[in-house]
């Protein structure tokens, strides 16, 4: 800065009331991105400027402990817009024709049938199944191969030509059963005829039923079709169980080898749609718009989070309280988007269905510091878990000791135990890290105000007195506004161990839905993602796109192979399934490394010999001008170049 810019500086700051101090923080650092600050400016200029207002603090003249004014200022809200509406304004997709419900719903089907979904579903998942070939799956893929068998059902007797009445129905009517015994009295000849009509009845029924998705529902991805292939396999299997000894005598039955056929097709449309970035929804409706040098991360970070946060303050814009349920959703928004953008994005699965103790130990445990906030991880026994014994649910706790490792202010831990890579990656023990915004909240204290509720030392009527989990507070007198997650009145539920003597732990879902208060399912979370990102960007963001923000940051800041493989673990896949599925980098962000290393080292131009002849001759002649200098003036040289 010159002398002039410093003076028009101090002149404009005689302009401004102290009360500018409370949003100092913020300002600098939207000074340091708008000048694009190097990390050293920052810290440099960053931590004088924190010892200036921690040192304003403490003075008498400090707006917030004398001003009501300023202290209704910091405990409001930005103003809530939404200039871009409703995310049907923004429709992913080009279908002009509403999505049909077509499936054979549980209250309509008939008692004979309902009998056969249900052996299926016991057939998939329970581990003793006698006659079974196969292992077992997990209740999850079970319970979507039946969805998909109730959608082929629901067609067979809803739009197929000539349909089936509801009560005549049956599994063999997507596939047919030959057994044994009615091959025994036939010829070769005459069984290779019985098996192609029934192939011919396979095909012609699936032929028609994917005419049905890519015409009248314009399901066009091969991923579809994938997915009910799956199914219809997985059903043949439970089907044919009687007819095999080994999982190797499926490939001898001609209907299986129809199947295999179909899913090898669909596999290469599949390999195609990932290799040319095919997507049936508008890829570019979901992905941030950024500015030159700008990552998607960034603008998640800084347009959509961080505004979040803001709007967990428990007053409106115009400084009125607002209702608490407001409030608490406030908290769970910006919760659910700070844990997929603020530590690498784990599948939604795992946050959806995140469970949380509702009851504590009577005893305290040792490493539980006295009159401390403690939420526990219920002991193993009384866990849910799978057929051979493993832990199968995930849990939010808080503890001092993780690990071995001693934390003397406490950590919220993510236990997580059941996800979809556990096999290859095996449980994971996450410890959220409790980061520290520019107004000196944390990252727990969102965390544990949506738990327990939230406090403020304000109001006139019904004031109380603060003696909880926050020592800072105890003893003052004010308010709750929230009461956090007990807001939406959740309907929890909790596991009883079968020891009748073992003690019971009662537990709820971490986030559950307003006003109902029952877990969400996968499209209820998803959507609430979209509607949020909407709101502010006019995106339509979900959580698995997420996962493709986190991988395609990893490549745009050039993070090492170390860093990329660490990434790729802390969010449950390999390196190859980053790259390969989540990462979405233009053509030019891939193509820019190489570009810029050939530009360094192959067209880099070195000085001519004039410019380098030119170069010799004022450094001999600055030489023999210094050797013409005084002792003495040598000396004041020095010291003004000290300076």
């Amino acid at each position: 800065m010159t002398r002039a810019d410093i003076e028009a500086a101090k002149e404009f700051l005689k302009t401004l009331k102290v009360e500018v101090l409370l949003s100092a923080r913020q300002t600098i650092q939207q000074a340091f991105q708008s000048q694009k600050a190097s990390i050293a400016s920052q810290n440099t200029y960053g931590n004088r400027f924190n010892q200036f207002l921690s040192w304003s603090e403490q003075q008498q003249w400090w707006p917030a402990k004398g001003s009501r004014r300023a202290i209704v200022k910091q405990q409001s809200c930005p103003a809530r817009k939404n200039i871009y509406g409703s995310t049907s304004n923004t429709p992913l997709t080009e279908r002009s024709t509403m999505r049909q419900e077509y499936t054979l719903k549980p209250q309509d089907t008939p008692v004979p049938l309902q009998k056969e979904l249900d052996d299926f579903y016991q057939y998939l998942t329970d581990p003793d199944c006698p006659f079974r070939v196969i292992d077992p799956i997990s209740e999850l893929s079970a319970l979507k191969y039946t969805k998909d068998i109730r959608l082929m059902l629901g067609w067979f007797c809803y739009h197929r030509t000539p349909p089936i009445g509801l009560e005549e129905v049956r599994l063999s009517h997507l596939i047919s059963v030959v057994r044994q015994e009615d091959l025994e009295h036939l010829n070769s000849k005459e069984q290779a005829k019985l098996w192609k009509q029934h192939k011919q009845t396979l095909e012609t029924w699936l032929c028609s039923y994917f005419r049905f998705l890519r015409e009248v529902l314009q399901s066009k991805s091969p991923s579809t079709k994938y997915s009910k292939l799956g199914a219809l396999l997985a059903l043949a299997k439970f089907l044919y169980t009687s007819e095999v000894e080994e999982e190797a005598d499926y490939k001898q039955i001609p209907l299986f080898k129809a199947l295999n056929n179909h899913l090898s097709s669909v596999r290469k449309d599949i390999s195609e749609w990932v290799k040319n970035r095919q997507s049936v929804s508008d890829f570019e409706k979901k992905w941030p718009d950024t500015a030159e040098g700008e990552t998607a991360m960034e603008v998640v970070r800084t347009k959509i989070v961080e505004p979040l946060r803001l709007e967990c303050r428990p007053r409106n814009s115009r400084g009125g309280i607002r209702v608490g349920s407001a409030i608490a959703k406030s908290y769970q928004d910006y919760l659910k988007w700070s844990l997929l953008a603020d530590i690498p994005a784990r599948r939604q699965q795992e946050y959806r269905t995140l469970r949380i103790a509702l009851i504590c130990p009577v005893k305290r445990p040792e490493s539980v510091p006295p009159d401390s906030l403690y939420h526990p991880l219920p002991p193993a026994q009384v866990r849910e878990k799978h057929w051979d014994g493993t832990i199968k649910d995930n849990y939010l706790y808080f503890t001092y000791v993780h690990e071995k490792k001693l934390y003397p202010q406490g950590v919220w831990v993510l236990d997580i135990q059941q996800y979809k890579t556990r096999s290859t990656h095996g449980a994971q023990s996450i410890v959220i890290p409790n980061r520290q915004f520019v107004d000196g909240s944390c990252f727990y204290d969102y965390l544990e105000h949506y738990l327990y509720g939230s406090w403020i030392c304000d109001g006139y009527k019904n004031q109380q007195v603060y003696d909880w989990w926050q020592p800072e507070l105890k003893g003052q007198r004010g308010r709750w506004v929230t009461s956090g997650r007990a807001e939406f009145n959740p309907l929890d539920t909790f596991y009883l161990s079968t020891d009748a003597n073992s003690p019971k732990w009662p537990w709820g879902y971490v986030f559950v839905l307003p006003k109902i208060g029952i877990g969400a399912s996968a499209s209820h979370f998803g959507s609430s993602f979209e509607s949020t990102s909407h709101r502010f960007i006019g995106k339509r963001i979900s959580p698995h796109m997420m996962r493709s923000i986190w991988a395609t940051w990893a490549y745009q800041v050039r993070l090492d192979d170390a860093q990329t493989r660490s990434l790729a673990y802390a969010m449950g896949h390999n390196v190859e399934t980053l790259r390969g599925m989540y990462e979405r980098c233009t053509p030019e962000e891939k193509r820019r490394p190489i570009e810029e290393v050939i530009e360094e080292l192959l067209f880099k131009q070195p000085p001519s010999p004039e410019l380098k002849q030119e170069a010799n001759t004022e450094s001999e002649s600055l030489l023999a001008q210094l050797q013409k200098l005084s002792p003495l003036e040598r000396e004041q040289l020095i010291a003004m170049l000290d300076k």
